[in-house]
């Protein structure tokens, strides 16, 4: 998903194929309490279209968690605790939210990249998962792309918030937590950071006990995210035959083929 920073905004482009009324939806609900209290309300509660006829949002340019020192680890879990406890009858009817659409657009992503080699894994790897996506029970409110870039703060304002509404929808709780925890499992995550996420979003009312091995509540989720950051990771390392691998990739790679064969 396209975003462009101007001046004090930042124009964000919705995926190709969103619905108007989920578009407004999302942004409407980020727009009016209680969502704004956890959500940078964006500057239009309305989208707009492109030339090209993707829908548009605007959104206040904020300093992102992924550039402060420290990253606020326990602010960020917190942050998805006060989410899911957000009764859904105090928020518009929301669509499912974008985890689900991520998932898939990556594993286009992993079509293109050059057969026969060591990236074989993903495109086997994410059809498992979009094969194996698992019934949801209680749906809760998820932001759908939780990452070090949708979470940030505004000038002067020392509370960190979601950003990005394009992917605020409902959906099983244990999305938003997938991602840190299949960063940790990868190795990518230290313990402390893990940690310090598992206590604010269980000081904040989360839905799920971390205690213990979290990917035993995580574990769809958590593959889904790491298969993700891998297509990511993977595709800015180059094109055939030029590509070189980092360091990262090569740990992301790694645990692609341990979770493909069902283990951490």
């Amino acid at each position: 998903m396209d975003s462009h920073v101007v001046d004090d905004l930042v124009l964000l482009k919705h995926a190709a194929g969103v619905r108007a009324e989920d578009a407004a939806a999302r942004l409407l609900a980020a727009s009016t309490d209680p969502v704004r209290s956890v959500f940078a309300t964006p500057l239009s509660a309305t989208p707009m279209r492109a030339p090209d006829g993707r829908l548009i949002s605007l959104e206040p340019r904020m300093e992102l968690a992924q550039d402060a020192n420290p990253i606020p680890w326990r602010e960020i879990g917190g942050l998805v605790g006060r989410l899911q406890a957000i009764p859904r009858a105090e928020v518009v009817p929301l669509p499912e939210h974008g985890g689900r659409a991520a998932v898939i657009a990556a594993l286009t992503a992993s079509d293109t990249f050059h057969p026969g080699g060591s990236t074989d894994i993903l495109r086997e790897l994410g059809r498992t998962l979009l094969r194996t996506w698992p019934p949801v029970g209680s749906k809760t409110l998820v932001h759908g792309h939780l990452m070090l870039s949708t979470v940030g703060r505004l000038p002067k304002i020392p509370a960190w918030l979601f950003r990005d509404v394009r992917t605020l929808g409902v959906g099983d709780a244990s999305w938003d937590l997938g991602r840190p925890a299949g960063l940790w499992a990868a190795g990518l995550l230290d313990d402390q950071s893990w940690t310090a996420f598992a206590g604010g979003y269980a000081q904040a009312g989360g839905r799920i006990d971390l205690t213990g091995d979290p990917l035993a509540s995580l574990d769809h989720p958590a593959r889904c995210a790491v298969f993700m950051a891998t297509v990511r990771e993977v595709a800015a390392c180059g094109e055939y035959p030029h590509i070189e691998l980092t360091e990262t990739a090569e740990i992301l790679l790694a645990a692609c083929v341990r979770i493909n064969g069902r283990r951490w």
